[in-house]
């Protein structure tokens, strides 16, 4: 029998399949809406479906997500109609229009589209569904286990009336107590004169303890736990680690791995998540590729691209490293399970995750650059004299120390990770005892509290630190971009800084300068595998490594960690000593020296006039829409 249309079938399971159109697919971040409908009964699978294609195809018309919230309301509101009680079948339906919704709400947010603006009861009628969909699934569970329970009892008591005995009571069944077995002893022994005659013996017969002829009592069975499946408990992990500000990248890495399970798998319930499950799961990972030749949509999720890997083969696909196994996949799963287990939720041992593949890639270690490769990137027009500010690459008499001069720059001579560049403020600059430092921190707490999403996010508690500026970025006049723009009012050091919003809602802040990147090292010709962006903090490292600086000093300016360290947490954190600024200062390198004369000569061209400059980031049409929108909050 051939499928109907909208279904299809894996390892005997049924699921709808809908081919969303262009604009639905960009709005929902997926072009092929898939779900399983939970049963492997090709009847019962077209009920089902017949329940979800209403909304499905009323969705698939939207054209941005105005109209698409719209609709969703008016679905809503028709939903919220239903008869009490539900079918399964409509259950089913309600339950993956939820997990649609709550998705399709996340990623409006991402987009600064604000789904309550749009249509004010949406968030509200929402909720009311949801509770809705948990009341029925309650009621569904327990009239199951009713139904199991009574089916039992009536087993019994009809195995009672045909006198079965168990095959081990059967050898001495003649030495049975009086126990009735025939229909109309069965009515007497519920008759309370009957019973009560019954447990007070003759003299002729020996005397039997009540409790033995006490009639049982038919208890109930245990009810079962909650089916939890893993994306119910994705998401309420996620909520509980935002509410407890854990960190965005950890979090970001568990949703994405566990999100793989849901999929791959068919959003199994945790507690029969068995050592089978574990061990297949542990084979899947491995056979993941990386983003590279997968088409774009084939690459939105870990398990597209799985799938496109299985039915396309590896001709010119590459495994991802083992680093990322071990170091992503492997321990984002195993906090995941630690929290399930710690949380009640998972019976069963922790699962280990630790299978590689002879296929999957070797890890490169990152390099430093090396003295030519340092020269090659200053050299460029960007530091030298570019076309326009948007042909920065392109040579040309105009001078513009835009925030991706200063970010190569403090890339070079601070050691910032890419990521700690576009939260800068100007107050986050700072003079102390004639030394000007950066202060890389949350908030400013000399200007009091703050709210708590206005908080900057670090990779680690240990990346809020205090870096000297090294003397050749004051020669290059940051302190005059810090006053211009104190003079219009703005707080920020790089307003045209552009974050990327993830699907999580989370910004992206080291995006501008890795695109940017990724278009200078194919420039420059800079070919080895090794040589990232990343290489700017080695080749700090190693500046400072040529110098006599304490290796505590190292690891403030570096921003790692003193745990293993007891000595290093004692003392002052906000300052270099005398003794380590004066080395700071005078560190030097071949590459240091080569750059110094390149980027000062062009200042010196700026005062004969050969150079003209553009400050484009002095016009607030010009900054970028996110800090836009963050002066508008202050005013």
């Amino acid at each position: 029998m051939a499928c109907a249309s909208y279904l299809s079938r894996r390892e005997g399971r049924y699921y709808l399949q809908v081919r969303l159109n262009p604009v639905t697919s960009l709005l929902l971040g997926k072009q092929l809406y898939r779900v399983s409908l939970r049963t492997s009964d090709y009847r019962q699978a077209r009920i089902r479906l017949s329940e979800h294609l209403g909304w499905i195809h009323r969705m698939n018309d939207s054209a941005n997500y105005v109209s698409l919230f719209q609709k969703n309301v008016g679905e809503l509101r028709k939903y919220l109609l239903d008869p009490w009680p539900l079918s399964e079948e409509r259950l089913q339906a309600r339950r993956n229009y939820e997990e649609m919704l709550k998705n399709l709400k996340r990623r409006a947010l991402a987009a600064q589209c604000d789904p309550d603006m749009i249509e004010p009861d949406f968030t509200a009628l929402l909720n009311r569904f949801v509770n809705q969909n948990l009341d029925a699934e309650t009621f569904l569970r327990q009239r199951d286990r009713v139904q199991a329970y009574e089916r039992g009892r009536a087993d019994m008591q009809a195995a009672i009336q045909m006198g079965a005995v168990p095959a081990s009571f059967q050898a001495s069944a003649h030495h049975s107590p009086a126990i009735p077995s025939q229909p109309d002893t069965i009515a007497a022994w519920h008759d309370p004169m009957a019973r009560e005659a019954r447990i007070t013996p003759s003299a002729s017969e020996p005397e039997v303890p009540i409790d033995v002829l006490e009639e049982p009592v038919a208890h109930p069975p245990a009810p079962e736990a909650d089916p939890l499946t893993f994306s119910q408990a994705l998401q309420e992990y996620v909520e509980e680690d935002v509410t407890n500000g854990g960190n965005a990248d950890a979090r970001s890495a568990i949703q994405l791995v566990v999100q793989f399970l849901i999929d791959i798998m068919d959003d199994p319930v945790v507690a029969r998540f068995d050592k089978r499950k574990v061990l297949e799961l542990d084979q899947m990972l491995p056979d993941i590729p990386n983003r590279r030749n997968v088409p774009k949509e084939h690459a939105q999720t870990l398990a597209e691209r799985y799938l496109y890997a299985k039915k396309h083969g590896w001709s010119r696909l590459d495994r991802l490293t083992e680093t990322r196994l071990r170091n992503g996949y492997h321990n984002a799963l195993s906090k995941f399970f630690d929290w399930l287990i710690e949380r009640g939720h998972y019976p069963h041992p922790k699962p280990v995750f630790s299978h590689v593949s002879e296929n999957n890639l070797t890890s490169l270690p990152r390099d430093s650059f090396d003295d030519s490769e340092i020269a090659k990137i200053f050299s460029q027009p960007l530091f030298t004299g570019c076309q326009s500010d948007k042909r920065i690459w392109q040579p040309g008499k105009y001078f513009i120390q835009s925030h991706l001069y200063w970010a190569y720059l403090l890339l070079l001579l601070t050691g910032l990770r890419p990521g700690e560049l576009g939260q800068l403020e100007l107050n986050d600059i700072a003079e102390r005892d004639g030394i000007h430092y950066l202060y890389l921190r949350g908030f400013d707490p000399s200007k009091g509290r703050v709210a708590k999403k206005d908080v900057k996010r670090f990779k680690t508690p240990s990346s809020q630190r205090v870096v000297p500026l090294h003397p050749l970025i004051l020669d290059l006049g940051l302190l005059e971009r810090v006053d211009e723009l104190k003079q219009l009012g703005c707080p920020y050091l790089f307003p045209e800084w552009e974050p990327y919003p993830k699907p999580n809602g989370e910004m992206r802040w080291g995006q501008p300068i890795t695109k940017s990147w990724q278009y200078l090292k194919k420039k420059t010709g800079i070919a080895r595998k090794e040589v990232t962006l990343y290489s700017t903090r080695h080749w700090f490292a190693d500046l400072i490594d040529n110098t006599k600086i304490k290796d505590v000093t190292r690891k403030r300016l570096m921003g790692h960690s003193p745990k293993s360290d007891t000595p290093a947490r004692y003392g002052m954190k906000h300052r270099l000593t005398t003794r380590d600024l004066q080395h700071f200062e005078q560190a030097a390198s071949p590459a240091l020296d080569a750059i110094t004369p390149i980027l000062l000569a062009a200042k010196e061209r700026v005062n004969c006039g050969d150079l003209v400059v553009l400050k484009p980031w002095l016009q607030q049409q010009n900054w970028s829409a996110y800090y836009q929108e963050r002066l508008s909050e202050l005013k």
